[in-house]
């Protein structure tokens, strides 16, 4: 740059871009950073929309898992299950075929309602760890006798290799056979002590 009269004037072979172009590239850069800022943003409410959509799809399975439970304790409420489920733990040796085809349905219903967190699980809604823990608290009211341990062991060989075999097998194998049995035993109540006589004067 040299100064004349004219004031700053570029030296020869240097030459200031026009005015427009200045505008432009500025602009430019306003619109990149505007871009930028609109993808973060575009993740930002994503991120969002994927855990809102993740938590009332856990939702929606949990009472589906509780909705199993429900269906297994309506069906015992009925005399007519509820003796062949008495039977089948007080004395499984005289279960007819028809009764036994009743009792393990009930088996079924728990290990569908597994089955389903194992799903919820490989969906990534919860861990491994809920999914065993519930298996524990829940495998006893069902499997505490000798017809379901027994029931169980022929059952296994088709869920080899599964989360099922690893996480509920080892559970069942250490329930205690007369579980079932002896909780029913504990819920009976002795009848009361009749009064004593009052003394005669």
């Amino acid at each position: 740059m040299t100064l004349n009269d004219g004031g700053l004037q570029p030296d020869a072979g240097e030459a200031l871009p026009p005015a427009p172009e200045r505008g432009l590239d500025r602009w430019g850069r306003w619109l990149t950073l505007g871009a930028n800022i609109g993808v973060v943003l575009g993740l930002i409410i994503l991120i969002v929309e994927v855990r809102q959509n993740a938590a009332l799809t856990r939702t929606a399975m949990e009472q589906q898992k509780n909705s199993f439970l429900a269906d297994i304790e309506l069906s015992l409420a009925k005399p007519e299950m509820a003796e062949v489920w008495v039977k089948a733990i007080r004395t499984p040796e005289a279960l007819t075929d028809p009764e036994i085809r009743m009792a393990e349905s009930h088996l079924i219903a728990l290990m569908l309602q597994w089955d389903h967190m194992f799903q919820m699980e490989e969906s990534g809604l919860i861990p491994r760890e809920r999914t065993r823990r519930h298996i524990r608290n829940t495998a006893p009211y069902c499997f505490g006798s000798r017809f379901a341990k027994n029931w169980w062991r022929y059952e296994l060989k088709g869920w080899e290799g599964t989360p099922m075999a690893e996480v509920a097998g080892p559970i069942i194998e250490e329930l205690d056979e007369n579980f079932l049995a002896s909780q029913f035993d504990r819920l009976r109540l002795s009848p009361p002590a009749p009064p004593e006589p009052e003394p005669v004067p």
